[in-house]
């Protein structure tokens, strides 16, 4: 994710926070607009399917074709985008968690996209293997004869695992080579936020190696594998899209996971650019800055390294403070462990998560407090 802002203030100007706040509520809707769910049919034809959860129907199988309720609902209070989301509650030790399939009896068109956002809450422990799939199933036998996988592996490394059992690249086990990203779990920055997930797939022309797959995270590009032999000589066609949170060797303990603004395409999705106000779950709401709880973050500009300093006063408890730029794109998390006087010091130097030094803009800081938003704050940052 690059910390670009398309409302970057002139380098010329001088702003202080107050008029970046002013600015910044002029320019925004005073009303919650529709998601990019809304009327998705006509605004993005290469679209095959959108779903930001936000139906006032939160019955599963009346839009998806294979669904396992095993904690696995649609919620409100916690989302992306809107007011509500997927949500898998794991009580501990589950196994046998839930999934929704989006199938097509006859096959998706052979080169595909699909995008969903995804979400570790603060504190969430361990590493479900399963995450999503696009694959074949015989909706007769119920075998499926390939898949690619974007799974976890034991340490929290994102990766593509291929079954293709029909292919002359397979193993013994009909299995191509594990695709391991950089992007790992096991980085405490990568829980507690919403993070965008698109994968890629192209089926071979039956009996050639001219297939493809790949994986971003925010439009970063993690795993790219092409010359591929998927299907072999059949004929199969991709007929199942699937987000999965099945957790081989169970949850350690009661937590969530969520799912939010799920689209399959035949063209690349990217993240989603919609222009609302952000909140800290991820991209709009109608009044952003006000706390649930007590709590109160104040902004001070400082010199380099440390570019601002944040000052936390709430309850004690676990302190995050989440920054993201004015589209909701959430750039960096700065965390504490249990604060014992409910007073924090926190500083920030200007990068996102991959170093990029961030655009000169206007940005919001969010504080959460054992896991729930207690405040927050807009700010104008100038690049150095």
């Amino acid at each position: 994710m690059f910390c670009v802002s398309n409302h970057a203030i002139p380098a010329a100007a001088r702003w202080s926070v107050a008029t970046a706040v002013t600015a910044l509520l002029v320019a925004l809707p005073g009303s919650l607009r529709a998601g990019e769910a809304g009327n998705w049919q006509q605004n993005h034809p290469e679209w095959l399917w959108c779903d930001d959860f936000e139906s006032a129907d939160t019955t599963l199988s009346h839009r998806y074709q294979d669904v396992s309720t095993n904690g696995f609902s649609i919620v409100t209070g916690e989302s992306f985008d809107g007011t509500q989301s997927l949500r898998q509650h794991y009580t501990q030790g589950q196994v046998d968690a839930g999934w929704i399939i989006r199938a097509n009896d006859t096959g998706f068109p052979d080169h595909i996209f699909m995008r969903w956002y995804h979400k570790f809450e603060m504190g969430f422990q361990g590493f479900p293997p399963k995450m999503a799939r696009l694959r074949y199933r015989d909706h007769t036998t119920w075998v499926s004869t390939f898949g690619v996988h974007c799974w976890l592996e034991t340490d929290g490394v994102l990766a593509l695992d291929v079954a293709a059992p029909n292919s002359s690249q397979a193993n013994s086990t009909g299995w191509l080579p594990i695709a391991r990203s950089a992007f790992s779990f096991s980085n405490a920055q990568n829980v507690g936020r919403w993070i965008c997930f698109e994968m890629e797939v192209q089926l071979n022309t039956p009996g050639s190696t001219d297939g493809l797959y790949r994986l971003w995270a925010n439009d970063t590009l993690l795993v790219e594998r092409t010359g591929v032999d998927l299907r072999g000589t059949t004929t199969q066609k991709i007929n199942e899209a699937m987000l999965d949170c099945y957790w081989n060797g169970g949850s350690p303990k009661p937590q969530n996971r969520y799912y939010d603004n799920f689209v399959i395409s035949t063209k690349k999705i990217g993240p989603y650019k919609g222009a609302g106000s952000i909140k800290s779950g991820g991209r709009q709401g109608d009044a952003p800055l006000v706390p649930k709880s007590k709590a109160t973050v104040r902004v001070i500009r400082r010199a380099t390294p440390a570019l601002f300093d944040f000052i936390v006063t709430s309850q004690p408890g676990p302190i995050a403070v989440l920054l993201y730029d004015v589209h909701g794109n959430m750039l960096l998390t700065l965390a504490r462990g249990i604060s014992a006087t409910g007073t924090e010091s926190m500083s920030w130097d200007g990068k996102g998560y991959n170093g990029t030094v961030c655009a000169t803009g206007v940005y919001m800081v969010d504080v959460r407090v054992n896991n729930e938003r207690a405040g927050g704050s807009l700010f104008a940052y100038e690049r150095p």
